[in-house]
């Protein structure tokens, strides 16, 4: 059964990244994962390989992606990086 993640736990990858990623033009990235954000934050994007993750302000989320593998991917890896920053934090 796929595993679909909710807009908090989108909202924690996006801040991991934001907060240990490296900064290239305008964009965090984090091995393969970008995240990036309009310029008063109200709006974040995650984007991994043809996924695109938008966060909007009042909790909408929307999920674009053109192959259905690449975005099972994408959730293991946020998941993987939920994970580990909950392992640190503890």
């Amino acid at each position: 059964m796929e595993r679909k993640l909710t807009i908090k736990e989108f909202l924690r990858v996006f801040d991991y990244i934001r907060s240990t990623g490296e900064l290239l033009n305008n964009r965090y990235k984090l091995g393969d994962i970008y995240a990036w954000h309009d310029y008063d934050g109200y709006t974040c994007w995650l984007n991994y390989r043809d996924v695109t993750v938008t966060l909007m302000f009042h909790g909408s989320l929307k999920v674009e992606y053109e192959k259905h593998a690449n975005y099972v991917d994408f959730t293991k890896r946020c998941l993987s990086l939920i994970a580990n920053n909950t392992q640190t934090v503890k």
